[in-house]
């Protein structure tokens, strides 16, 4: 969806704002993802701040045990980890 809409707005420039919606949209949303998905991805396109893990258990995006996230962050450095076990906060 954002390639797309970069797309858009490199063909229209001048027509539309002159803030990049790519940037606007990720610097605006937070996404808890599924832990069966991964991160790195996620992590690289819209930043570690942007990524929140949660319990919230039996919802969807909740683990039962959710100490396994700290096995999915084991790539990133602590600071980092911090910032998606529960460190980020909205701007």
């Amino acid at each position: 969806m954002l390639d797309q809409l970069a797309d858009v707005y490199k063909k229209n420039a001048g027509k539309l704002p002159r803030r990049d919606p790519v940037e606007e949209i990720k610097n605006r949303i937070h996404i808890s993802p599924f832990y069966e998905d991964g991160i790195s991805d996620l992590v690289d396109l819209i930043g570690v701040e942007r990524v929140l893990y949660g319990s919230d258990y039996p919802h969807p995006e909740g683990l039962a045990e959710p100490r396994h996230y700290v096995d999915a962050l084991q790539y990133l450095n602590a600071d980092d980890q911090a910032k998606i076990m529960g460190g980020t906060s909205p701007d």
